[in-house]
Formats: C-alpha cells, sequence, structure tokens
C-alpha cells in the first residue's frame, strides 16, 4: 500500500511532466489495447525527477534490509541506481538474454551477489514480467531477494505474483485495457497512438 504523502509526489512528478498519458489509444506488449500510458522515458528525460523518486522509493523500503540493489535495463537500470544511491547500497542490473526469452546478469554482476541480499526495482510494473525475469536471474545468480519496489504499480498484480514476500510502489495508477478484437477505440476509427507502447508495430503488422 501506497504512503499518502509519497503517493501525492509522485503522482504530481508524473503529471507535470507529461508523463500520464490519458485519453489516447495505445497497443501493449500483451496485445490489448487501452487508453492510457505512463510514459516512464518522459520522466527520465530530467535527472532530478528520478533522482527524486529514487529518494521517496528508498524511504518505502525502509525495513526492508538490502545489500544491493537490481534493476532490469533500460528503463529499471536509472530506477535501481537512484534508488540505490538513496539507499547507500551496490547496484546492478539485468539484461535481456541472447535468445530475447528472459534476463540475466553479466558483467561480473552475477559472482557480485551471489549471497548478497537483494532488492528488485523497476521503473513501472505492469503484468511484472520484467520484475520476475529479473528475479529469476538474480535467484539463478545465488541472489537472496528480499522484495520488489517499484514507482508506479499498474494494479494488476501483487507480491504473490511476483514471487516475492514484500512488494512496495509509491503509487497505483489504474490504466484499463482490453482485448484488440474488443476495442471500441478501433471501431471508433481513434489512431493508434505510435509514438509510445507498442502501437508502431501493431500498425506496420497492417
Amino acid at each position: 500500500m501506497a504512503d499518502n504523502h509519497r503517493q501525492a509526489e509522485t503522482r504530481t512528478i508524473i503529471e507535470a511532466c507529461g508523463a500520464l498519458i490519458e485519453d489516447d489509444h495505445f497497443v501493449y506488449a500483451s496485445g490489448d489495447h487501452g487508453n492510457g500510458w505512463i510514459a516512464k522515458d518522459i520522466i527520465n528525460l530530467d535527472p532530478r525527477l528520478p533522482h527524486r523518486l529514487g529518494q521517496l522509493l528508498a524511504e518505502a523500503v525502509q525495513g526492508i534490509p538490502c545489500d544491493v540493489v537490481c534493476g532490469p535495463a533500460v528503463g529499471g537500470l536509472i530506477c535501481a541506481q537512484f534508488t540505490a544511491m538513496a539507499l547507500c547500497t551496490s547496484c546492478v542490473y539485468a539484461e535481456r538474454s541472447a535468445d530475447g526469452k528472459g534476463f540475466e546478469l553479466r558483467r561480473g554482476h552475477d559472482q557480485f551477489i551471489e549471497g548478497r541480499r537483494v532488492l528488485i526495482v523497476d521503473d513501472v510494473v505492469n503484468t511484472g514480467f520484467s520484475i520476475r525475469q529479473t528475479a529469476a536471474a538474480v535467484r539463478e545468480a545465488g541472489g537472496d531477494i528480499v522484495g520488489a519496489a517499484t514507482w508506479i504499480s499498474r494494479g494488476n498484480v501483487g507480491a504473490a505474483e511476483l514471487g516475492v514476500e514484500h512488494y512496495v510502489f509509491l503509487d497505483e495508477v489504474s490504466l484499463p485495457s482490453w482485448p484488440a478484437d474488443e476495442c471500441q477505440l478501433c471501431r471508433d476509427g481513434v489512431p493508434v497512438n505510435t509514438r509510445y507502447a507498442h502501437g508502431a508495430e501493431f500498425v506496420a503488422a497492417g
């Protein structure tokens, strides 16, 4: 559950910078459609914003002891670095595996986290895929996962679905989605947003 003052400040940040986009037409990674999107790359354009969100997330996870913060590259890496800075802990990141089916720890990060307590963080959690895949990579390397945390939860998953004991988020933004073949926006001829999400691929596929 989000803390009220941290939730309010987080919502102010994402709205003020224009990262929360509603009343549009998006295609998500799952193939579902919806009318909202959190453009996290806009947040990262101004380093002061992820820096502040990292401070807020560090406050929120106080009480969960960790030695290392780990995030999935790319967006989760920025989140992880600023969170680790605020916690005064080390930071590593997971990268897409060569086959594209999961994440893995490279560059000696796998050896570094062996036997250490690891907090998994990401900027936005929708289905939890990136968190779960990052957690799998950490476990494979011998790290002890103590929890997961994010700036923004889309409200679709909880700790049980993520496979962690603790799940912490600053704000929860509910953005509805529906199957592509049931999309009223498509029926109404509303153009798909090709700048964000997976609209460009959807349009290209015809």
